[in-house]
C-alpha cells in the first residue's frame, strides 16, 4: 500500500511575485486616491485663505485709501509688507501733500496718537496660515515679534503678492486697478535650492504682451491660464484673486 504524498507547504516564487505585484498595484491606486483627496483639501483651504486676504485688503483700502503696497519692490518684501499691513504693523500714509505714499510703523510719531496709537488688524489669528504659526502669539499681531514674515498656502509655499511699489520711479509701472495674489498650487516645480520657495516663474508669466513683466505691471496675459508642457508650471491650477 502506497503512502500519500506529503502536502506542499508555502508558496512558489511565481505565486509570491503575483502577490507582490497585486499589492504594489493596490498601493499605487491608494496613493493616487489619497493624493487627489489631499490636494482637493489643500485647494479648498487655500481658496478660503485667498478670500480672507481679499476681504482684509478691501478693509485696508477703505481705511488707508489703497491696497497694501510695497516700499522696496523686492519679491520677498511684497509678501512681508502685505502681512505687516494686514496685521496692522505698518500703515500707508501720504506724509507730504501730493507726494507718493509711504509705509510707517503703526505707532510712528508721524501718525495721530504716536506711541499711544493702537494697532488695527484686518485679519484675526488663524484666518490665514503663516510661515511661523508654531511660534505665532498675540504679541506677534501687536508688532512685538518680527518672526512671522509671510502668508503660506496649504502646500507650505508663500502666497505671492504684487501691487504698486511706493517709490516715485516705480509707482506708475503698475497698470492694473487691482492687485495680484497667487498660490502656485499643486503643479509646480520644486525649487532647486532646498528650503527656498518656488521661483517667480511658478507664479507669474515673465513675458506678457505689452513689454513689461506681469509682476511689475499687473497685466495678466491671455495665455496665462493656458500654459502647459512637460516642465510646467501649469497655470490653470493656480489659486488666484484678480478682481477686487
Amino acid at each position: 500500500m502506497s503512502r500519500p504524498s506529503a502536502r506542499r507547504a508555502g508558496f512558489t516564487l511565481v505565486e509570491l511575485l503575483v502577490v507582490i505585484a497585486v499589492i504594489a498595484i493596490l498601493a499605487t491606486i491608494s496613493f493616487g486616491l489619497f493624493k487627489a483627496a489631499n490636494d482637493g483639501r489643500n485647494k479648498s483651504k487655500s481658496k478660503g485663505e485667498v478670500q480672507a486676504i481679499a476681504m482684509a485688503t478691501q478693509s485696508y483700502r477703505k481705511t488707508y485709501g489703497d491696497f497694501p503696497a510695497c516700499l522696496s519692490g523686492r519679491p520677498e518684501r511684497f509678501r512681508r509688507d502685505l502681512l505687516d499691513q494686514l496685521v496692522g504693523r505698518r500703515v500707508m500714509r501720504v506724509t507730504t501733500p501730493g507726494s507718493t505714499p509711504t509705509l510707517l510703523a503703526f505707532d510712528s510719531a508721524s501718525l495721530p496718537g504716536g506711541a499711544n496709537r493702537q494697532m488695527r488688524s484686518f485679519l484675526s489669528q488663524g484666518d490665514v496660515t503663516t510661515n511661523d504659526d508654531a511660534q505665532l502669539t498675540a504679541d506677534d499681531w501687536r508688532g512685538n515679534n518680527a518672526a512671522c514674515r509671510e502668508f503660506v498656502d496649504a502646500w507650505g509655499n508663500p502666497y505671492d503678492y504684487r501691487y504698486r511699489v511706493l517709490t516715485p520711479a516705480r509707482f506708475g509701472e503698475w497698470k492694473s486697478p487691482n492687485y495680484l495674489l497667487v498660490s502656485c498650487s499643486v503643479n509646480f516645480n520644486a525649487s532647486t535650492v532646498e528650503g527656498e520657495p518656488p521661483q517667480a516663474g511658478e507664479y507669474w508669466d515673465p513675458a506678457p504682451s505689452g513689454g513689461s513683466t506681469m509682476e511689475r505691471s499687473g497685466i495678466v496675459p491671455p495665455t496665462y491660464f493656458d500654459e502647459s508642457g512637460s516642465n510646467g508650471p501649469f497655470r490653470a491650477d493656480n489659486i488666484v484673486n484678480w478682481a477686487n
